[in-house]
């Protein structure tokens, strides 16, 4: 394999299934790794001799716009990356697109790209228990697929589908509700929420102008206290389980 100095694993997890994901990526690469997480990196970096794999959900057809944010701040120098987009078996909308021209915008190589299926993180029902044992071999034969571009040092470009103009970020109407009788106010869900959208004053209550109902409150909880809710979300999860019933699986572009 062409010589690099490390790899570096870059993604944004409120979930924790996207790193899953890129962690079963990486594993067959036989080098020093780095992480950073876009859920509390926010710093202006330049990648230069690493290989890059990155990892990004995808939020109603566009990539998060935190993650977005974030990602801007991060640049290469030609540098070789791979590239993997997480969706909860609905669709993936133009946010393959979006990503791959915002790192190519930012001086990534990129040498290979994966769609990878998980269980939504908004609607537990669509997509369950993905990715299963099948997804993970898929990913893995992605893994060794791109290893065995890098060793043969195959240049190509990549092209994804997708349409511009990319659309308006949409927060959804659904509310994330925390039980007080369960919350022991551990203040877990402030400190981690990547919108500031929970104050230590009140932690039981939300600022849905701020939220982006990524999850990780939910995720962080200790407690079970936080799940969405509201007067839209049966009516939203009825939709979203309507427009899955066909199983989605892992596409690679090389």
């Amino acid at each position: 394999m062409m010589n690099f100095e490390k790899l570096s694993k870059i993604y944004f997890s409120p979930s924790g299934t996207t790193e899953k994901i890129v962690n079963e990526v990486a594993k067959n690469f036989n080098m020093n790794r780095e992480n950073y997480d876009l859920l509390s990196f926010d710093e202006s970096k330049t990648f230069t001799d690493e290989l890059v794999i990155i990892g990004i959900p995808v939020f109603d057809g566009r990539i998060p716009k935190l993650a977005c944010k974030r990602l801007s701040k991060i640049k290469g120098t030609d540098t070789k990356a791979i590239v993997v987009l997480n969706y909860g078996n609905i669709n993936y909308g133009d946010a393959l697109l979006e990503l791959v021209e915002l790192l190519k915008e930012n001086d990534f190589h990129i040498v290979g790209v994966a769609t990878t299926v998980s269980q939504h993180s908004q609607f537990n029902e669509v997509g369950s228990n993905r990715p299963d044992a099948s997804d993970m071999e898929r990913i893995n034969e992605f893994s060794r697929k791109v290893i065995e571009k890098l060793n043969s040092n195959t240049q190509n470009e990549i092209f994804v589908s997708g349409y511009k103009p990319f659309p308006d970020y949409k927060t959804p109407d659904f509310s994330v509700l925390c039980d007080e009788n369960l919350c022991i106010e551990c203040m877990d869900c402030v400190y981690t929420c990547p919108e500031e959208a929970i104050s230590e004053l009140t932690p039981t209550e939300t600022n849905l102008d701020d939220c982006t109902r990524c999850t990780t409150c939910i995720n962080v909880c200790p407690e079970n206290a936080r799940s969405f809710g509201g007067d839209t979300y049966q009516s939203e999860l009825e939709n979203a389980i309507s427009n899955s019933l066909e199983r989605n699986e892992v596409e690679f572009f090389l």
